[in-house]
């Protein structure tokens, strides 16, 4: 019998989207953006999808649980902060869902690196780091988010705790928020 996760799959599916309105339903081969994020949240363990009231669409779709954003316009921290404080599990696997180059070890990797005194696993490429595709400790993202003034985002949470950082490749973490952007997916996505 499989181990029950200790850990919950938050997707989060962004804010509005301006640059490229229709990224996650833009299809990329058989399916698109959202409909992979999805599969690939649920093939890691216990799936809930973060987003504004009308994206709720999305969740039935896939039968999925959503948060409603309790603060829509409040940016990524606030969206976070909402989902920590309204789930169960000791631990929060954040994914944004426009990144859709990551790898099945990624997350297994992050996974592997909760040791005790860890709060956060976060990705590290050489131009940065990648706080919305994160493993967090629940409790204590909460506890650094009281101390964090509203404007701030989640990189300013990471600095009031004790992170992990595990090095990755840069092209992991392909971010689809431009037209360029999309165009490198595909052109990456049919030369495989």
């Amino acid at each position: 019998m499989a181990e029950a996760a200790d850990f919950t799959v938050a997707l989060l599916l962004g804010g509005e989207a301006r640059r490229m309105p229709d990224k996650l339903t833009r299809p990329l081969g058989t399916s698109g953006l959202l409909e992979r994020a999805v599969s690939f949240g649920r093939s890691l363990g216990p799936l809930v999808l973060l987003g504004r009231e009308d994206q709720r669409a999305h969740s039935e779709r896939f039968g999925v649980p959503f948060l409603a954003d309790a603060r829509p316009g409040g940016g990524p921290l606030a969206a976070l902060v909402d989902a920590f404080e309204r789930l169960d599990h000791a631990w929060v696997l954040v994914l944004a869902a426009d990144l859709p180059a990551l790898p099945p070890e990624l997350p297994r990797e992050l996974l592997a690196r909760r040791d005790p005194g860890i709060e956060a696993v976060v990705p590290r490429h050489d131009e940065g780091i990648e706080p919305l595709c994160a493993l967090y400790e629940r409790s204590a993202a909460l506890r650094a988010a009281a101390a964090s003034s509203a404007n701030e985002g989640p990189r300013a949470l990471l600095e009031r705790m004790r992170v992990a950082y595990v090095e990755f490749p840069k092209a992991f973490f392909l971010n689809v928020n431009t037209e360029a952007d999309w165009s490198q997916l595909q052109e990456r996505y049919y030369s495989r």
